[in-house]
């Protein structure tokens, strides 16, 4: 199974458009009749192959993991390959560390800064909706970014842990979306969503979530790249509210 496009556009995000090792941006200009030529190449840092440089140690699942990944130019790709004596895993994870941290400093001035902004094309939500299914939730996490959470407070320790629990299980859902794509794997994803769901159900827990159509704009990107974002609530069902699609508590109060 090959890299989702959302790993790549995190990777390639994230790296800033910069080989992670000799900082060269992996793109060179365009001609009057030609395009620009891109050579950067996204890198395993646990081989994929069984026989390939640094493998092992990794489950299936997470090998084309956008944290397995490294942004690289062609020459630097080659080199690690070639020298994985020198460029253990332990090493490419710091360079990677290093290097991402190196791209947010340079996106922190004010001409250049990545900033997330509302998208003009999709309305805003106002309301969570009411989440009873694995299916809803589960098509939520497929068309998804990044991901954010809420929980109540004051929550006892059976209670706190299973919500975190939950809310574990779909940033990893997150991360491997695009790499389930047989509708066994859809369906198994979604039955283990509803099991979630319905142990917070019999605790008298409801689950809320929208996704917010949002922007990432700046940094070296000469477009906007779009960046759905997850909100997902779980709030104790005597206290929430039910209200429509704008907000308004339903059923109406009395003389409204």
């Amino acid at each position: 199974m090959g890299i989702s496009e959302k790993t790549r556009k995190i990777l390639w995000i994230q790296a800033g458009g910069f080989c992670s090792i000799c900082k060269e941006q992996v793109i060179t200009l365009g001609t009057a009749s030609d395009d620009p030529s891109v050579f950067g190449e996204e890198a395993h840092i646990v081989a994929r192959s069984e026989g390939g440089p640094r493998a092992g140690g990794l489950a299936d699942e997470f090998l084309n993991h956008h944290t397995n990944l490294i942004l690289l130019c062609s020459k630097d790709h080659k080199r690690i390959d070639d020298q994985p004596n020198h460029f253990t895993v332990e090493r490419l994870r710091k360079i990677k560390s290093e290097h991402e941290a190196w791209v947010r400093s340079l996106a922190r001035g004010d001409g250049n800064r990545l900033r997330l902004v509302p998208d003009p094309l999709f309305p805003q939500p106002k309301v969570l909706k009411l989440i009873t299914r694995g299916n809803p939730l589960w098509n939520m996490l497929k068309e998804s970014v990044t991901f954010e959470y809420a929980l109540p407070d004051h929550l006892n320790d059976d209670d706190e842990d299973l919500i975190i629990e939950f809310m574990d299980l779909l940033r990893d859902y997150l991360d491997i979306t695009g790499e389930l794509v047989s509708a066994r794997e859809n369906r198994d994803a979604e039955k283990t969503i509803q099991q979630y769901i319905s142990r917070l159900a019999e605790r008298e827990f409801l689950v809320g979530a929208f996704v917010r159509h949002m922007l990432l704009t700046g940094g070296s990107a000469e477009e906007p790249t779009p960046w759905p974002m997850l909100r997902v609530e779980v709030q104790i069902a005597t206290l929430a509210e039910v209200a429509d699609e704008n907000g308004t508590p339903y059923p109406p109060k009395a003389g409204i």
